[in-house]
């Protein structure tokens, strides 16, 4: 098991790290039970037996190399900030100790909605990677249990380029280029879109049956020059659980992918657009954007590797945009209608909850908001069995059961709400969400509503759309 020290990476606070490169060879891992990684052409890679990376590697460096223990308990101090049980977060670091000694690592897969974590994701030493309850790991990585919320990336020597990279793009306003189910995370500003006919100036919504120009800004959270960076478009028809089967690359001219980039170290790009022209469909279509070096998750040279495909809240190197822009007049009534359904195609049924939240956010959001803000009128449909209307704040506020917070974004004020009965998602067999929206006769002209609709399994947020509405 030939072995390389790998010099050059640092925590946030400047500390060096103690980085190891061994055999990259990989073993197959009969158990099924260790996870996949899904390829762009989607077929699938069992992440079995490998010295290549442990499972420190796979928290802080993912699938690269094999840091030692005094690396994790660096970065576990200088990037990030500790946690309480009860507060913890998908994408969080779960840490395992032995007698006041690290001995394991992982990141939160799932939560119960209240703050514990009930799945981890993690590697088992020289073993495959697996998804578990907390307390199912060897004896050996020990009982004590602290969860930690990483905040910084790791830091390189910034006269080496393309050794460490952190590339990132916005899953929404509020993100921070840190990973986690933070919702609503399908609602990304950095994917654009110039409609016809073309003046290179962002649009509020692509056109139908028109060609539309689609890029994507890019960003390196890192302080090193990276090389070799590519951006993928796909659409997929609109609907608030995506699995990756229901994406579409965007096949018309110019080339998709687009690239190869360079990025500086702590900077950001513009990338060259694809064209493209949606045919007729419901209402609106979905966008996303993946920014990579290469699909191999066995390469350690990588800068950058895609840890989690088509997992957008998962990967900051990937985002979507499930955004619907509808201008509305006084007392005009609209609306539209999205899929809900099972985006786990290995599991054969779920069972899901669908929130929807109305906020407000004041056209000036220096002035605050007004004293007396006129709702709409909301109503969701679930496979045509009846209608359902939003129910005003104050009232959700004291209902009890699977609930969104109130403040789903920054810098909006939550007015309505209402989670539907929860109900069954079977493989490939999606429901249909019918959502009716009223204007009010008096609403203030320029006002800016939202309505967050969140698809909940397991009490994680697992899909979404946003409805812009705003009164002209």
């Amino acid at each position: 098991m030939p072995d390389t020290l790998i010099t050059g990476f640092y925590s946030e606070a400047g500390t060096a790290l103690e980085i190891w490169s061994y055999d990259p060879s990989v073993t197959p891992d009969p158990d099924p039970a260790t996870c996949q990684y899904t390829h762009f052409n989607l077929s699938t890679e069992n992440l079995g037996d490998t010295w290549r990376y442990n499972c420190w590697g796979f928290t802080f460096l993912p699938r690269r190399y094999w840091l030692t223990r005094s690396a994790v308990n660096t970065l576990l101090q200088d990037n990030c900030n500790p946690v309480a049980d009860g507060s913890v977060e998908v994408g969080d670091v779960i840490r395992y100790q032995d007698g006041g000694v690290t001995e394991h690592t992982g990141r939160v897969w799932q939560t119960d909605g209240a703050g514990h974590a009930t799945w981890i994701r993690s590697k088992w030493g020289p073993s495959g990677e697996y998804i578990h309850i907390p307390s199912d790991v060897p004896e050996i990585y020990g009982t004590e249990l602290a969860y930690f919320r990483q905040w910084a990336p790791l830091r390189g020597d910034p006269a080496e380029i393309n050794k460490i990279a952190d590339l990132w793009i916005k899953d929404s306003p509020a993100d921070n280029g840190e990973q986690g189910l933070r919702a609503p995370w399908w609602t990304s500003p950095d994917i654009l879109v110039d409609a016809f006919p073309f003046d290179g100036a962002p649009d509020l919504n692509p056109y139908f049956d028109h060609p539309n120009r689609i890029w994507a800004v890019v960003r390196n959270r890192t302080n090193q020059h990276v090389d070799n960076v590519y951006v993928r478009f796909y659409w997929a028809d609109p609907a608030a659980g995506l699995p990756p089967a229901s994406w579409n690359l965007i096949t018309s001219p110019p080339p998709n992918p687009v690239g190869p980039y360079s990025i500086d170290g702590d900077s950001s790009i513009e990338t060259d657009y694809v064209e493209w022209t949606p045919s007729a469909a419901p209402s609106h279509q979905c966008l996303l954007a993946i920014a990579y070096i290469n699909d191999n998750p066995q390469d350690s040279n990588n800068p950058d590797p895609i840890v989690y495909p088509f997992e957008i809240p998962w990967d900051n190197n990937i985002a979507q945009r499930n955004v619907e822009v509808m201008e509305m007049g006084n007392g005009s009534s609209g609306g539209f209608s999205i899929q809900v359904g099972n985006p786990f195609p290995h599991d054969k049924e779920v069972v899901a909850f669908v929130t929807a939240v109305l906020t407000f956010s004041p056209r000036l959001p220096l002035f605050g908001f007004p004293k007396d803000i006129r709702p709409l009128k909301i109503s969701l449909n679930l496979d045509k069995t009846g209608a359902s209307s939003l129910k005003p704040w104050d009232k959700i506020k004291r209902t009890k059961g699977p609930f969104i917070s109130g403040d789903p974004c920054q810098r909006e004020k939550a007015i309505a709400g209402l989670t539907l009965p929860k109900f069954t998602f079977l493989p490939q067999k999606p429901h249909r969400l019918d959502v009716k929206i009223d204007i009010p006769k008096d609403a203030l002209k320029g006002s800016v509503y939202y309505l967050h609709i969140f698809q909940t399994i397991k009490g994680a947020v697992t899909g979404g759309y946003t409805a812009v509405v705003i009164v002209v």
